[in-house]
């Protein structure tokens, strides 16, 4: 009996985590994944896997990905969700969004739910990443920027298709997602036009960046370099939020002016770290997008 009651659980356990629904042999072989039918978050037009494969750094690991109210937990399969406007355009500005949680989850429910209508409703192409957490003994950290480069390049590899800008290709990070963010203003870098992988062949370097609440993740801002002439970056801070310290957020700002680039920021009295969640509330953290706006080249 005991033997019979741990199959069910694990069976379930697969079942909650969502899985894979059968795709054409032409849509697997391309990446392409089912969108999930148990989330409450927007559904994707499409969804993406990064990597053909394995993404690198891959470790093995028993822990199986699963949804935990609203926040993925163990993902060792990063994807780009894929939320394009419905009207039809051409040279659209586009918005990596990379959703926090500590690197232990991700919250993509609260971070995708009203940021999407927001942006597609400006005509700018949303895309979720789905990045990798902490699911065994990976380099989550390193696993993340990874993941967040990736997908800047996915992105402008399918630029044509999607009706995107490729030199308007930006990424918004919230918390541990800003820490993704900023962690790929240290190690962007141009195409290798020589790989045999044809997603390689773009620049992994934003055109604008926003770091929401950037969380420093233990570290202090010395440990963060940034590359000469980074893209221009918006960074959001509420001052009572007790685990993306303001003080962060301006030494980061600080790092990025004498590396050449343009900050603009936005900081705000009050609202924790949940300040600027857009459509929650009328806090002043909700009305970021006017001030986002500003570094979105046009």
């Amino acid at each position: 009996m005991k033997i019979l009651m741990t199959r069910l659980l694990i069976a379930g356990v697969a079942l909650w985590c969502g899985a894979a629904v059968e795709l054409p042999a032409a849509q697997a072989a391309a990446g392409v994944v089912a969108p999930s039918k148990t989330a409450s978050w927007p559904a994707p037009g499409q969804i993406l896997r990064l990597w053909p494969g394995r993404a690198p750094g891959w470790v093995a690991s028993t822990n199986v990905e699963c949804i935990v109210k609203e926040r993925h937990r163990n993902v060792s399969v990063p994807e780009l969700w894929v939320y394009l406007p419905t009207t039809p355009a051409q040279h659209r500005v586009s918005v990596l969004l990379c959703p926090g949680g500590g690197y232990g989850h991700l919250a993509l429910g609260p971070h995708l739910s009203h940021d999407v209508k927001l942006f597609n409703d400006q005509g700018i192409a949303v895309f979720g990443l789905k990045y990798r957490t902490r699911y065994g003994t990976n380099d989550v950290v390193n696993d993340a920027v990874t993941d967040c480069a990736r997908a800047v390049r996915l992105i402008r590899r399918h630029a044509e298709e999607w009706g995107l800008d490729p030199a308007r290709v930006g990424i918004q990070g919230y918390s541990a997602g800003a820490n993704a963010c900023l962690n790929l203003l240290g190690r962007f870098a141009a195409g290798a036009s020589e790989a045999s992988d044809p997603v390689e062949k773009y620049s992994s370097r934003p055109d604008f960046v926003a770091l929401m609440c950037p969380w420093p993740n233990g570290k202090s801002a010395k440990t963060y370099p940034v590359l000469k002439d980074p893209p221009p970056v918006f960074i959001a801070s509420a001052r009572d939020d007790k685990t993306a310290p303001t003080a962060f957020a301006l030494e980061i700002a600080e790092t990025i002016k004498r590396q050449g680039g343009r900050v603009e920021l936005f900081i705000v009295p009050t609202g924790g770290h949940g300040a600027f969640q857009y459509g929650v509330g009328n806090g002043p953290g909700t009305k970021w997008p006017d001030a986002f706006n500003t570094i979105i080249p046009r």
